[in-house]
């Protein structure tokens, strides 16, 4: 049973020290590829290469040689699937068995995760021989009804996540229990879910080419079938931040967004929320409705993108950007001081620990970005 031989290799080697090091890794390719993963634009395509693959390795201390001479001697793996065959694959989820078995539920998670975004990049390559053209990818994206669950994420990695929550939530005992079967069955499952869903996504942009739809990028075209927006600006900016703010007050946003806004490990997603809430709850001025209608603007202003792109994965990638800038562009103050005003009256929410500089710093950014994906979130919405 390869449980026998890997589980005490792993739970020797996962010290806190290399559980710490091993998500910096992990934390560091998200943000090396955020253009992509935390966009929708799926006609391009990020690679996960041999050293990627190798902070699972060396935080384990084993080499992919030592995976893949154990998986030979198993009798219950097919040897000539490459899912079920697949070392980097088989070591995350006897890594994902050992931290479930400590009770390290989110690290396990994110293990799968991690895996999940190798087999996103392998799944798309393999539906999209050639990288497919953005216009008509974009028109497909836009377009797709509700039973693509993409269609509300506001990210790649965000559909890569939700992906990744089902997986480990069904298969949860599996995981635990770790048979040389479960293995398999688990990592096919993970692969199996996502390829379908891009395959799917695949056949609506086949479809689309062949059709010859795509998203026209002239700027001076009015017509519906381009795509614009004809109402003024400023109408549209106060309409989306009222229908969010209504939305907010009532409850009426989804928790996944809180988490997608969590970037820091020491982020307590439940002390986020309870801050996010108090700070919705005693708005007695609307700076909540302020702050949305000034990221909207800001976008607008500087970024060279129309309306329609409040949508899309652009706005995201953008409005992350803007933040960690030093522009002393009106909105942009307005917005950072703001969130310093909410983090200095409302700490109590997070506790009776004695909150230093970056931790505020942390809260304060992930108040910030969740705001950001519930604007993109809610422009989907027509």
């Amino acid at each position: 049973m390869l449980r026998d031989i890997l589980d005490p290799i792993i739970t020797k080697a996962i010290t806190p020290q290399n559980l710490n090091t091993l998500k910096k890794g992990i934390v560091g390719f998200v943000d090396k590829n955020s253009e992509i993963l935390m966009s929708l634009d799926m006609s391009k395509r990020y690679s996960f290469s041999d050293a990627d693959r190798a902070i699972i390795y060396n935080t384990i201390g084993v080499s992919e040689d030592f995976v893949i001479g154990e998986i030979a001697k198993s009798k219950y793996i097919n040897k000539s699937n490459k899912i079920h065959s697949n070392p980097f694959y088989i070591i995350c989820f006897y890594l994902m068995h050992v931290l479930l078995s400590q009770k390290k539920e989110k690290e396990a998670h994110d293990i799968m995760t991690y895996m999940s975004i190798m087999m996103y990049t392998s799944a798309h390559k393999g539906r999209f021989k050639y990288l497919p053209n953005k216009q008509i990818m974009d028109y497909t994206i836009a377009h797709l009804d509700n039973s693509f669950k993409i269609k509300s994420m506001p990210s790649i990695f965000a559909f890569i996540e939700d992906n990744t929550q089902v997986t480990f939530d069904t298969y949860k005992s599996r995981i635990l229990r770790a048979d040389d079967k479960d293995a398999t069955w688990v990592n096919d499952a993970l692969w199996t879910r996502l390829k379908g869903k891009i395959n799917k996504i695949g056949n609506a942009f086949r479809k689309n080419y062949e059709e010859g739809r795509y998203l026209n990028a002239d700027s001076e075209s009015l017509s519906e079938e381009d795509y614009h927006e004809i109402d003024n600006n400023s109408f549209m900016v106060e309409r989306l931040s009222n229908r969010i703010h209504i939305k907010l007050l009532n409850h009426q946003i989804n928790d996944r967004l809180i988490k997608y806004s969590i970037n820091r490990s020491d982020i307590s997603f439940q002390k986020l929320k309870n801050l996010i809430d108090d700070i919705i709850m005693d708005d007695e001025e609307n700076k909540v409705k302020k702050v949305i209608s000034s990221i909207i603007e800001y976008f607008l202003t500087m970024s060279g993108y129309g309306y329609d792109y409040i949508a899309r994965g652009e706005f995201i990638s953008y409005m992350k950007t803007a933040y960690a800038s030093n522009t002393d562009l009106e909105q942009m103050t307005y917005i950072k001081k703001t969130l310093d005003y909410w983090l200095d009256t409302y700490v109590t929410s997070l506790g009776r620990a004695n909150y230093g500089k970056t931790a505020k710093s942390g809260y304060k950014k992930a108040i910030y970005m969740f705001l950001v994906f519930v604007i993109n979130g809610e422009a989907k919405i027509r």
